[in-house]
């Protein structure tokens, strides 16, 4: 065949953002085994036009637009890489001729419906079917040539699919992970976040149900990649890499985790982990992943309120955080990445001074360097706390000051502190239904984050829950 129709593969934030992403790289290497199909990636810069990484192409040369969409905010750099493009924003206003759009990922995958009027096709869950599937259905209906509807018809059979324009009010399908072998990255960068390093799924989904996470739902059911197909996968499709980086949520509960530490340590590979939970892992395998070279571990506590912690289900002492800190620096570990939760469902300020002592013990009980990533607390869909308020800003940005001012300067001691009006916006699109899509669109052609969203009645400033009988729920 002598010709291929275009297919532009989006991924809404930087490049060195996208390319860290283990499932859009995924799926990228799956739609490039279609010949047929020419592939080509974007991603969102503030700069010049919005071209196509491999040809240069326009955005709006291209027939199809996919999305892949992991977090919410990232909607409104996607939504100006279309207005910047001449592309209508709603699929209502797309002609029969126009490109269709197709969106996925977690984002979309947990509340579709503040997007749905932005898209042809939703994939909710995996992505592999639609990876594919589609390329086939593309094939025998040209985009631009076979009628739009056609091609939707043949993509309501996708694992997944939901096309919002046929909504009919019932309960909508996520695809499940049915995959046996472990997705990673096809593509190794200098320009990444992680740099020069192969990515590989290690699990898929969380054997844990934690309050405010929605990671168990989105990856039932849970299971362990076995350490052979984690290690094929490298020995196939690693190019070399020097560095490995192990995905999962609850790496520290894989049966063969030694298996896979000790075969990357005999190909004289350095192993990189997702946070772990040091009260789960043994010291056998820390002693191994330092002996490997890994000079970091990240550890998410949560919280040092033994109340609020039990609340979640996940209590971790602070004594077992001080001497698993002294643990690390025996090993020879250099920094110690912690991720705290602010304005958890019961929290008061009495929790804060917990957290507060908690991270001044660890930080004075052992000669390593400490890293705290603060966020607040934002209430996801499918999980257990989906139903609670995010606290309004008057009440978090006291907490957040509150420890700013405690902790400032502490040598030894890097405190971040992830808090803003975009923390309030992720938390209402992962709530609001589609009352926000008119102001997404303002958002789109320059208006201000809250006075848009004013106008659609609703204030970042007040406390953000969401509604009775939320859409969401419709999705099983």
């Amino acid at each position: 065949m002598g010709w291929s129709q275009l297919l532009a593969w989006v991924y809404p934030n930087r490049y060195e953002v996208g390319m860290s992403n283990i499932g859009y790289q995924w799926l990228y290497g799956l739609l490039r085994e279609y010949p047929h199909i020419l592939t080509e990636r974007f991603f969102f810069e503030k700069v010049g036009e919005f071209t196509s990484l491999e040809g240069g192409r326009k955005l709006s040369e291209f027939p199809v637009i996919a999305v892949s969409m992991p977090f919410e905010l990232d909607i409104l750099n996607f939504l100006e890489m279309l207005r910047a493009s001449g592309v209508p924003l709603k699929a209502e206003d797309r002609s029969d001729k126009g490109p269709i759009i197709v969106g996925g990922g977690n984002a979309l995958t947990l509340n579709p419906f503040p997007f749905a009027y932005f898209f042809d096709l939703i994939v909710l869950g995996d992505g592999a079917d639609w990876a594919t599937r589609f390329p086939e259905i593309l094939r025998n209906n040209p985009p631009g040539l076979a009628d739009k509807e056609a091609i939707l018809d043949e993509s309501a059979i996708i694992e997944g699919a939901w096309i919002p324009s046929r909504d009919d009010g019932g309960d909508i399908q996520k695809a499940g992970a049915n995959r046996t072998e472990p997705a990673y990255t096809p593509i190794l960068t200098s320009f990444g976040h992680f740099r020069n390093m192969f990515l590989v799924e290690v699990q898929r989904g969380c054997p844990f149900s934690c309050g405010f996470c929605a990671s168990r739902w989105l990856g039932l059911p849970f299971e362990n990649f076995t350490a052979k197909a984690i290690l094929q996968a490298f020995d196939d499709f690693g190019q070399s890499a020097e560095r490995v980086g192990l995905v999962g949520s609850a790496i520290a509960e894989h049966d063969e985790l030694m298996a896979i530490i000790e075969g990357f340590r005999e190909r004289g590979v350095k192993v990189h982990t997702s946070s772990i939970r040091l009260d789960r892992i043994s010291a056998d395998s820390l002693k191994l992943l330092a002996e490997s070279g890994l000079k970091t571990v990240t550890f998410a506590p949560e919280t040092a309120s033994e109340k609020l912690a039990r609340k979640i289900g996940k209590w971790i002492p602070p004594e077992d955080m001080i001497a698993a800190a002294q643990k690390l620096s025996r090993l020879g570990f250099v920094e110690m990445k912690l991720y705290w939760i602010i304005g958890l469902p019961g929290e008061s300020m009495a929790d804060i001074e917990q957290n507060i002592a908690a991270i001044e013990g660890i930080v004075g009980a052992a000669d390593i360097r400490v890293s705290c990533s603060v966020n607040p607390f934002i209430p996801k869909p499918h999980s257990r706390f989906s139903a609670e308020p995010m606290l309004s800003h008057t009440e978090l940005s006291a907490r957040f000051g509150r420890l700013k001012s405690a902790l400032h300067g502490i040598p030894n001691l890097k405190l971040e502190l992830n808090y803003s009006a975009r923390s309030r916006l992720s938390a209402a699109l992962s709530t609001c239904d589609r009352e926000i899509t008119h102001a997404l669109i303002e958002m789109a052609n320059g208006s201000g984050i809250r006075i848009s969203l004013k106008k659609a009645g609703i204030d970042l400033n007040d406390e953000i829950i969401a509604p009775i009988d939320s859409g969401f729920e419709r999705i099983r």
